[in-house]
């Protein structure tokens, strides 16, 4: 396994070092006290910022978490870093898809796709595994951050990682903060080249389909949500790579549907060809909540 400065730079799964703004501040947090925890790291979704023992403003990323079935994921440098591991504590074997973080006598050791973190010699099974974006690695923070000798809390909306067996923290200095400050909208990250927002009100599904080249998913959900509005957003994601003559063409037929008794089946695969040849699927069977709009690259199967 190596070191997270040597192995990434080389493998096709980079974990990405921060830019060189923010390499110059420190790259972890001095955490420990006479060998006990004692510094408390607050997270926020769609924040690329987070807060140490309550000080403010906090720590700039270049990357904000965001929630995925209801588990907070962090990119694992600053995740690392910011409860106190330095980079040369963080691992990548680019074989296995594995990362390893090292903090003291404890470790967490995951596996890209898989429900399964080693804490120690210790194995233990998550509800979520860890995820790829723009070929970043992200890492559910309860799971590493509890392998790491923290508990976590969810505060408020914020997400709140402070020493076992110890009081929560107060975090009213950050939330008051918070208040202070332009809320971040717009937020995006890129997917596969498609512009993606932080928040999305699609379902955006994240497939690791390299055998069939799959680029992106999209779920429109029919019931107790807008559906016009999901598919404005899904509009715009394909327009940020296929165009919006195209985009439009492909979502008009998403937004046929509005009930959950309604069809959308054109008897044929692919419904369209994208304009670099790939190959676009929109379906949704009678009484599906969801319609789906897939999308391969040129070369792709279904």
């Amino acid at each position: 396994m190596k070191k997270l400065g040597v192995g990434f730079l080389t493998g096709c799964l980079a974990l990405a070092l921060a830019t060189s703004a923010l390499a110059e501040q420190k790259e972890q947090v001095n955490v420990y006290e006479n060998n006990n925890l004692v510094r408390s790291v607050v997270f926020i979704e769609g924040r690329s910022e987070y807060f140490v023992d309550g000080n403010t403003p906090g720590v700039k990323m270049d990357a904000a978490p965001y929630i995925s079935q209801d588990r907070t994921f962090v990119p694992v440098r600053f995740l690392g870093n910011a409860l106190g591991v330095t980079n040369e504590n963080i691992f990548w074997d680019t074989e296995t898809s594995k990362a390893k973080l090292v903090l003291g006598s404890r470790s967490a050791e995951l596996t890209i796709g898989k429900k399964e973190l080693l804490a120690g010699s210790q194995a233990k099974t998550m509800d979520v595994a860890p995820e790829l974006k723009n070929a970043r690695t992200y890492l559910p923070a309860r799971f590493v951050a509890e392998a790491l000798g923290y508990q976590v809390d969810f505060i408020d909306g914020l997400v709140v990682c402070y020493p076992e067996g110890t009081e929560k923290p107060d975090v009213s200095a950050v939330k008051q903060y918070l208040q202070g400050q332009q809320p971040q909208q717009g937020e995006t990250y890129d997917l596969n080249g498609y512009t993606v927002p932080v928040k999305p009100k699609t379902e955006i599904l994240i497939n690791d389909d390299k055998e069939n080249r799959v680029e992106i998913l999209l779920g429109i959900i029919i019931p107790n949500r807008d559906v016009q509005a999901q598919c404005d957003e899904a509009e715009q994601i394909l327009a940020s790579k296929l165009g919006s003559d195209f985009a439009k063409k492909v979502v008009d037929l998403a937004r046929q549907k509005t009930e959950v008794k309604q069809e959308i089946s054109t008897g044929r695969f692919p419904t369209f060809t994208g304009p670099n040849g790939e190959l676009v699927d929109v379906n949704s069977g009678w009484g599906s909540t969801r319609t789906s709009i897939s999308v391969w690259s040129k070369g792709g199967s279904n």
